[in-house]
């Protein structure tokens, strides 16, 4: 009867869920303009990355030469500081508009020549496979001396470039010296120049284009607009502030792990060291994947491949030693509750396993449906009385992962470490310190909340206030149905949101995939189950005891 009665009120729930959010799409397209089809798509590539690579190596060919002994690779990019200006300004839908030739994404093709030592970064348009930009990094070792080309002739030369890129000279009026701080953005390598436009300008934005002469040749040409200071220092104290918050979370989890750790060795004797294993394991193997593009939009000057590798190591082992605390986190956590009478979890030698899989696959998905709605609810109140906006992301996007169609995998990777460490193990935890539930909910829904801070969404307390709602939904869904049925919410939740991202890949068979990515939690929970009532005659064959 309580099961029934549980079951009922997840039912409902999700009934709640999916009328908020066919209240959020009616709201919104009452209190929104409809888009053009050029703003739906003005951030949607609509060239492959394969087609922008042709198209960058096609006009290194014709400007600088190439060698046949070169490789290259393509990356999506964003100007997050003019898409955040002109959003928090209101003027983004202007923009679009008028200034379609200077899209804020765009694809960047990174062509290492190993011949001459020189890298380009070239810049194309992903609507239409424009050159937007470029810059030509030679190693200090490989280049020639040449006779320094005097000022006269790198002015000339520059303008030259100009005109070949089709801007009108007499539109614009050359910055006389350059500022510092324009030098820098610009990346200017040699005799650098700065071009303001006389009339285009957007807010307090305008049009400029940097180039820089380096033996006789424009090695650096970008257009960008000027963003004010006021905001670009806003957005570095938004930012501090987010990476404050980020580091007490980072703290608040060590002091979790350490409490872990001293729980396991303290009542070693009485645990059993395979619970848990499993999906530690699952979680290191997706999550060292699928990231080195990603990382590679970091770079420098010269190459970015040995950037990245770096950065991959140092990455993997940070996240070893967030698969150690994980790991951790479910043998204290599970060990905490039993002290307290409470199982969180069946294992897979228990007769009743397969069935609940199956119970906490069907409550996930009720569950998910409510917080998907919640969630939506909360952005589309923040996005309409509080002035947030958010701006892409290239270390996130999809469109940098190594394999997009396994970018959903990731899913399972958030929902089993966020719900061992702050679920499972925190609410015990803080519940063992505090004695009050609602703060014991509380308090690892926080912590958790401070650590999603560190996403482009702004001002960042958004993120702060919209994750701990969603924890403590978690929190309650996890005292009363246990730790599966909020693992496969958070998995159904965030597989979902994954999926619908490779929508944007414009590609029939990601379509398919992220359509798949949306059942694949049931297919899952569905696949276990059944395993289950076929082998657990024989528990070795399948060492799943976790």
């Amino acid at each position: 009867m309580a099961k029934r009665q549980a079951d009922f009120s997840l039912v409902m729930l999700a009934v709640i869920g999916i009328i908020l959010y066919v209240s959020i799409a009616i709201a919104s397209s009452w209190l929104q303009d409809e888009p053009t089809g050029q703003e739906k798509d003005a951030s949607l590539p609509a060239v492959t990355k394969q087609q922008a690579s042709e198209a960058a190596i096609h006009f290194v060919k014709e400007r600088f030469g190439l060698s046949t002994d070169y490789r290259s690779g393509t990356l999506f990019q964003s100007h997050s500081d003019r898409s955040g200006y002109l959003q928090k300004e209101e003027l983004l839908d202007d923009y679009v508009k008028r200034f379609a030739a200077y899209p804020i994404d765009y694809f960047e093709v990174e062509i290492n020549d190993n011949a001459s030592q020189t890298t380009y970064y070239v810049d194309v348009n992903f609507t239409n496979l424009n050159i937007m930009g470029w810059n030509a990094y030679t190693a200090p070792s490989a280049k020639k001396q040449t006779i320094p080309t005097g000022a006269m002739d790198s002015q000339a030369i520059a303008e030259k470039t100009l005109k070949d890129q089709g801007f009108v000279l007499t539109d614009f009026t050359m910055i006389n010296p350059v500022p510092s701080s324009e030098q820098q953005k610009s990346d200017a390598r040699g005799t650098g120049f700065i071009y303001e436009s006389n009339d285009k300008k957007i807010g307090d934005a305008k049009l400029r284009l940097s180039i820089s002469i380096d033996n006789g040749k424009a090695v650096s040409f970008h257009s960008f607009f000027s963003i004010p200071t006021s905001f670009t220092d806003w957005k570095e104290q938004q930012n501090n502030n987010a990476s404050q918050m980020t580091r007490i979370s980072l703290g608040a989890s060590v002091i979790m792990a350490a409490a872990a750790l001293f729980i396991v060795i303290r009542y070693r004797k009485e645990l059993t060291f395979r619970r848990g294993l499993f999906l530690t394991v699952l979680f290191l193997g997706i999550y060292i994947s699928n990231m080195i593009p990603a990382l590679r939009t970091m770079h420098s000057n010269g190459p970015s491949q040995w950037e990245a590798m770096f950065n991959v190591w140092f990455l993997n082992i940070v996240i070893t030693i967030m698969a150690i605390s994980v790991y951790f986190s479910f043998q204290a956590g599970r060990h905490m509750w039993q002290r307290q009478g409470l199982v969180t979890w069946p294992v897979w030698k228990d007769s009743t396993f397969a069935a609940h899989v199956r119970t906490s696959m069907i409550r996930g998905y009720l569950l998910c449906i409510f917080i998907l709605a919640v969630q939506q609810t909360l952005f589309f109140i923040a996005g309409e009385y509080f002035d947030v906006w958010a701006v892409n992301d290239p270390a996130d996007s999809v469109l940098n992962m190594t394999w997009p169609a396994a970018f959903p995998l990731m899913a399972w990777a958030a929902a089993i470490s966020e719900e061992a460490i702050y679920r499972l193990f925190g609410i015990a935890f803080f519940l063992k310190l505090v004695r009050n539930r609602f703060l014991a909910i509380l308090l690892p829904s926080m912590i958790w909340a401070l650590s999603h801070t560190q996403y482009p969404i702004y001002p960042v307390y958004t993120r702060f206030v919209e994750v701990t709602i969603i924890g403590i939904i978690f929190g309650y869904a996890f005292l009363k149905y246990g730790l599966m049925t909020v693992l496969f919410a958070h998995a159904t939740m965030d597989s979902i949101l994954m999926g619908l991202s490779l929508f944007d890949m414009k590609s029939t068979p990601l379509i398919a995939v992220g359509i798949f990515y949306i059942v694949f939690p049931g297919l899952v929970g569905l696949a276990v189950a059944w395993l289950h009532t076929k082998f657990r005659r024989n528990p070795p064959t399948l060492n799943l005891d976790h």
